[in-house]
């Protein structure tokens, strides 16, 4: 997780989008190699890449591949669905 992020929680200001979304893309940067549980797209998606069945050259492997407003997307998209 972002530190700032944390930081912004414990002195109780509000978390803008765009630093949800550059934690969301930190978080893609340092697990994409692995795509496991500890990225809340493969998590929320039922442990498996989003469309991981179109070409790799398509989408790398994931819609969400190193987008943090496309990975701040779908999940609010998934958390709404619940």
């Amino acid at each position: 997780m972002d530190d700032n992020i944390l930081i912004a929680l414990i002195k109780g200001e509000p978390i803008s989008q765009e630093l949800i979304e550059s934690a969301c893309y930190d978080m893609c940067e340092h697990e994409h190699s692995s795509c496991n549980s500890a990225c809340l797209v493969y998590a929320l998606n039922g442990n498996a890449s989003v469309n991981a069945h179109r070409p790799f050259k398509e989408n790398r492997g994931c819609d969400c591949f190193k987008n943090g407003k496309a990975i701040f997307n779908f999940i609010k998209n998934s958390l709404t669905k619940i």
